[in-house]
């Protein structure tokens, strides 16, 4: 008798814990995140090229978006050479 209120007392605590014998580890994919300065500079860029489409449909020296879009684009590279384009999921 005198051994069973440790032994119980160590299972209590083992079971109870969280950490215990019967845990299972998530078997999810992890998608992996874009490093703090990649993602401030993908922001970037988006900002900077929406504002810039924006001004040339104003102007009128795009007629489509897609076009003024690319001229955007253009621009921001010319001007940003140090700033890599958003990497394309793959298989997309």
């Amino acid at each position: 008798m005198k051994y069973f209120a440790p032994a119980a007392l160590v299972l209590t605590l083992t079971l109870a814990t969280g950490c215990g014998l019967f845990h299972k580890k998530d078997k999810r994919a992890v998608t992996p995140e874009l490093p703090p300065a990649t993602a401030i500079q993908a922001e970037y860029r988006d900002r900077w090229v929406e504002r810039r489409t924006h001004e040339l449909l104003a102007a009128g020296t795009a007629k489509t978006d897609d076009e003024a879009r690319a001229m955007a684009a253009s621009e921001f590279a010319k001007q940003n050479p140090f700033i890599s384009p958003p990497a394309t999921p793959a298989g997309r």
